[in-house]
């Protein structure tokens, strides 16, 4: 079993329910702070053989057959308290990262941003973990995450960068 799985620039896939709503887990009613990301076909392959459930996308009645690839995507889970409500022992680390600011840590008030936010790349520590002992089920906990958040199709996110950095350097800019 792997001690830690990180996953570099990967991305969520459908949506994400960090905030734990059971209304946005459409399926189950899940209370389950959890989102789906894609990871590598290589990495898929040992997850698959080493027991998790790897899961792939199906093709669409658009997509061309001739060049369909399947993504690989398995769902991880966000946990800052155990069943009894006390916090766990070790905190995952989620950060939002922007143009604008250092990485900003999310505790579980807050992480709940992530779900109504535009993400442009994922880079993800996950805790493998046996939840199941009788039929070796397994989860993925994140241990740390940094989130990206898109910002380059937005006209004023890049003015209000130029006017912040501007300030920063001591001129007095206009808007």
């Amino acid at each position: 079993m792997f001690d830690t799985i990180a996953i570099d620039n990967t991305r969520f896939i459908f949506d994400t329910n960090f905030s734990g709503d059971p209304q946005k887990d459409r399926k189950y009613g899940s209370t389950l702070r959890k989102a789906n990301i894609v990871v590598p076909e290589e990495l898929a392959m040992k997850l698959m053989d080493d027991g998790f459930a790897v899961r792939q996308t199906n093709m669409r009645p658009d997509d061309d057959p001739e060049t369909f690839h399947p993504e690989y995507f398995v769902t991880v889970q966000l946990q800052y308290r155990t069943k009894t409500g006390q916090l766990v022992k070790y905190l995952p680390k989620v950060y939002l990262v922007n143009d604008e600011y250092e990485p900003r840590l999310l505790d579980e008030n807050t992480v709940c941003e992530l779900d109504n936010i535009r993400v442009k790349n994922v880079n993800v520590v996950l805790n493998p973990h046996i939840y199941n002992v009788e039929t070796g089920e397994k989860n993925l906990y994140i241990r740390t995450m940094y989130v990206e958040q898109r910002t380059e199709d937005d006209p004023y996110a890049a003015h209000y960068r130029k006017l912040r950095d501007s300030m920063r350097e001591g001129n007095v800019a206009t808007a």
